[in-house]
């Protein structure tokens, strides 16, 4: 419409040739040009064949023009055919007005991409209830009854297909398909209760061959319910999924529910059992020999901490022999520098020592010991040799949480290898299905789930429906599974109740390919907007969910559940990736009883400090030059060094010991 395009030079030209100024165009001008050229050719066009161009009808009748609907689908194929501006086709727009005594007054328009507006507000709206300001027909405020409020006087055909629970057909109307009465269900149920609200009859109109829809790409025809509505051998159907290959030729209600696709089969009698090794099934080899591994790790970190702790049995007793002034210490502290050997290794000689015992303790959470207490602990026992000190004491606390937990995971994988089918279990995506060689599996032809499988961008998913077995129904479904080595793929919910009273089967949600299920109408439909805002109206207050519970979770005897179905229990191996917090959980154990030892230090030489009356940073100095020695005297044995004591006692060069009363009391 702007300047320079075709429609604004036409008319500028044509006002200027009438005496008119260019610069008086605006291009709303334009546009009621352009809108009065649409309505003469769409009048021209209507006046060369029959149509009742003479409304028989007054302001002051209830009644509709029947040529006013020709009109309108004419100035519709027009706007499409031949009205475009620079941005490209335009969007048909109509003004609501109220003829009044001092003129026309709009009070909304109608957009074909949105519908109604209401003015006042500026958004759409589904229909035109306790509204004051719409002038109706003979001057009432009220919209007639009909398609704006209800459907009162229409009789709607609605296309079925017999799928329990959705629809099922009663045996004793036999060829009776079309009666209301001889059908019942979740989608009848549905229908009744729009019926009840929009008071409109109908009848039940089934296909030929009882499909939803499918389309031939050779043949380029749909068939099932589809094809009836192309046909308009029906106003709407009940329950189809929607995709966007359908969405192409008709239109979709709000839809009521949403599902995923599943599969289902029967186990085959593979048991875990015939494995003679199959106490090692839980965990993979990987697993088990981390825990091999984490056993002699541990045990190293226990005599670890047993040693290098000031308060463990071990690292008390080197203490004292290095410092205390007692008669034994520093008579054995003579004997490691004579012979040249480790404190722990003076027993073994015929010395003056006195009272050192042929079982002296101090390698108890030896190496050797550490790894039998812990290895013990792996199967639920123990020794009774533990450690004194917080931070060994912690580590097997640590320790004994994890054994816990992974015991735990051992023993419910255990069971389930004892109980589930080897071969369902390998099969627990829809992609296992095309590495397996035990199952064939199958597709119900024409059906949505078929569509969307081979029309996905993952080739798995087109390999998949390209190999599958085309069934002809559900029934076909069923009867396949019931026959073994055959995995029925199809929506979730109704594999559910299909199968809900067969103990035999397992089924497998996916998570995959949901979809949402809606009515299916003729394009552009009166109806829809009706339908649609009951459908709010019946989510909103929870009616479908509880109408679909009754229906799946109860059904058509009342009997309860009755669901023996049973979702695949994952038989799998644990591998490191699953038990990585579980790891993690052991490694902040060991790191914790790594802060915990040098608090442990830190928490001896203050005592050190408040006994001898020292600094705690001389305490501590000590105490760490006496830890070195330790190391590398006692532990890795490099031969002894000079030995420091506190200035409390002193040696002769004859192996005298200058004894001190006042320390007989400190404990070795």
């Amino acid at each position: 419409y702007g300047k320079g395009s075709t429609w604004y030079n036409d008319l500028s030209d044509s006002y200027i040739i009438a005496g008119g100024q260019a610069s008086d165009l605006h291009i709303a001008s334009v546009k009621v040009s352009t809108g009065l050229k649409v309505l003469h050719y769409s009048l021209a066009e209507l006046d060369q064949g029959t149509w009742p161009s003479i409304p028989e009808v007054t302001c002051q009748s209830s009644e509709f023009w029947a040529g006013g609907q020709t009109l309108f689908e004419k100035l519709q194929e027009n706007f499409n055919s031949g009205v475009y501006d620079d941005s490209g086709p335009v969007i048909p727009a109509y003004d609501i007005m109220n003829m009044k005594e001092s003129g026309f007054v709009k009070i909304g328009k109608w957009v074909n991409s949105t519908g109604l507006i209401n003015t006042n507000v500026n958004q759409p709206v589904t229909k035109w209830l306790d509204r004051t300001d719409v002038i109706f027909s003979v001057d009432n405020y009220q919209p007639p009854s009909g398609i704006g409020n209800t459907l009162t006087g229409y009789h709607l055909r609605i296309g079925i297909v017999p799928e329990p629970p959705i629809a099922f057909h009663r045996e004793d109307c036999e060829n009776d398909t079309s009666s209301p009465d001889c059908w019942y269900g979740w989608n009848p149920d549905i229908i009744k209760e729009l019926q009840k609200d929009l008071n409109f009859t109908y009848e039940y109109v089934m296909p030929e061959d009882k499909k939803y829809g499918g389309y031939d790409s050779t043949t380029k025809k749909w068939n099932g319910m589809i094809a009836d509505i192309l046909d308009r051998k029906i106003d709407l159907c009940i329950a189809l999924s929607i995709n966007t290959l359908r969405s192409k030729y008709i239109d979709y209600t709000a839809s009521f529910f949403e599902d995923q696709a599943a599969f289902i089969v029967h186990a085959k009698s593979s048991k875990s059992s015939s494995n003679m090794f199959f106490f090692l099934a839980p965990f993979e080899i990987s697993v088990w020999l981390s825990i091999i591994g984490l056993i002699l790790v541990i045990a190293f970190f226990t005599t670890f901490f047993s040693k290098f702790s000031p308060f463990g049995a071990y690292g008390r007793k080197i203490h004292a022999m290095q410092s205390c002034s007692c008669t034994t210490c520093a008579l054995r502290r003579e004997k490691k520098l004579a012979k040249k050997c480790r404190f722990v290794d003076t027993k073994t000689y015929d010395c003056l020592v006195e009272k050192v015992e042929e079982d002296d303790d101090l390698n108890e959470l030896s190496y050797y010991n550490s790894a039998w207490l812990v290895g013990t602990g792996f199967v639920l026992q123990g020794t009774d040799t533990l450690p004194t000190a917080p931070s060994g004491r912690f580590l097997l606390f640590t320790w004994w949480l994890f054994i816990m937990i992974l015991t735990s995971m051992y023993t419910a994988n255990l069971t389930a290898h004892l109980t589930l089918d080897r071969a369902v279990a390998s099969v627990t995506e829809l992609e296992d299905l095309l590495t397996q060689r035990d199952y064939k599996w199958g597709l119900i032809r024409d059906r949505n789930l078929e569509t969307m499988m081979a029309t996905h961008e993952n080739e798995k998913y087109n390999k998949l429906a390209d190999r599958a077995v085309k069934l002809d129904d559900l029934d076909h479904g069923i009867a396949s599974v019931n026959e073994g080595g055959f995995v029925f793929v199809d929506d979730s919910s109704v594999l559910t109740y299909s199968f809900r009273s067969d103990c035999k089967a397992t089924l497998v949600k996916t998570g995959k390919f949901n979809n949402q299920w809606a009515f299916g109408t003729q394009v552009n439909s009166p109806y829809s907007d009706l339908i649609n805002s009951m459908f709010l109206q019946y989510r909103e207050r929870g009616w479908f969910t509880a109408k679909f519970d009754e229906w799946y979770h109860e059904g058509q005897d009342g009997e309860g559940d009755g669901i023996c179905t049973s979702s695949v229990g994952s038989d799998s191996k644990f591998g490191l990736p699953i038990l990585a917090g579980l790891f993690l959980i052991l490694g902040v154990g060991v790191l914790l009883s790594f802060v915990t030892v040098f608090l442990e230090i830190i928490y001896a030489a203050h005592l050190d400090s408040v006994e001898k009356n020292e600094t705690l940073g001389k305490c501590l100095l000590r105490r760490v030059k006496f830890k070195f020695r330790e190391v590398t005297e006692e532990w890795f044995d490099r031969g002894p060094r000079e030995v420091d004591t506190y200035k409390v006692h002193s040696y002769d060069h004859n192996n005298s010991v200058a004894y001190n009363p006042s320390l007989t009391n400190v404990q070795v």
